[in-house]
């Protein structure tokens, strides 16, 4: 199993490991990975992690002891480490939307590697703010923070699919900041580390080329018509599969019935 069902390359690389099954997410991932490696097993499970949220056996969290305002709608921004949106954000996010709770769920690597100390500076300025919460490297399951958000805020991240298939609204913060050895003429590694599936945020998500679209994003996502949400549970369906809360069940039978 691999631990996201996002737009990175690895989703498929990770196949070329000498693996005897692998549980997938839905029919286009399945139909693509059997064409990738046609001796291989491929079983559509569903995204087991999703399945707290689908049988509500996910952890409730209380916005009141994270210190939040329950009478505020909340943003959730649940951004990825590399490409990451984090370093293009403002230091004024917190006072921009302080009509909203924020919840920033950074990566793990953002908290723990030397390298993202940049992106640590952002998340001490923002947490001085009263109406923001950001979890730490302890709370790495990302599902209790979907289950209690209104809207949410990513980039290049699975989050964006995990929060999409419960039918909320997730703006694309389709802005990051890129090492020089990504640019230019080096783009072709950024087109590398992502892969094409990142083509299907434009018809789940609402866009946000620049930092100043985030606040008329949110404002149109707060709108969403019948045919966006159809397109949406549509796509959904077919990128993360069952969504029924039995996907870790229809894993331990396989597991089970192939010992």
């Amino acid at each position: 199993m691999q631990h996201g069902i996002g737009p990175k390359q690895c989703y498929y690389d990770v196949s070329n490991a000498g693996m005897t099954v692998r549980f997938v997410e839905g029919v286009h991932r399945k139909n693509r990975l059997q064409s990738l490696y046609p001796n291989g097993t491929f079983i559509d499970s569903g995204y087991a992690k999703l399945d707290p949220l689908f049988d509500y056996s996910v952890e409730k969290i209380s916005l009141e002891k994270l210190g939040l305002d329950p009478n505020k709608r909340t943003l959730l921004y649940a951004p990825t480490f590399y490409p990451s949106s984090i370093e293009c954000m403002s230091d004024h996010f917190a006072d921009d939307f302080a009509d909203y709770n924020i919840i920033i769920k950074p990566h793990f690597f953002t908290l723990t590697k030397p390298r993202y100390k940049k992106q640590r500076f952002k998340l001490a300025n923002w947490k001085k703010h009263t109406n923001v919460y950001i979890a730490d490297e302890n709370q790495f399951d990302l599902t209790p923070f979907i289950a209690v958000a209104d809207i949410m805020l990513s980039d290049a991240s699975s989050a964006i699919f995990e929060f999409a298939a419960l039918d909320k609204p997730v703006i694309w913060c389709d802005f990051y900041k890129l090492r020089w050895s990504y640019r230019g003429i080096f783009s072709f590694r950024l087109k590398g580390r992502l892969d094409d599936d990142i083509h299907y945020f434009n018809e789940i998500c609402y866009p946000a080329k620049h930092y100043q679209d985030l606040a008329n994003m949110i404002s149109q996502s707060s709108y969403e018509s019948d045919v966006f949400k159809e397109n949406r549970a549509r796509l959904i369906k077919l990128l993360a599969g069952k969504m029924d809360g039995l996907s870790a069940e229809r894993i331990a039978n396989y597991l089970e019935e192939n010992k």
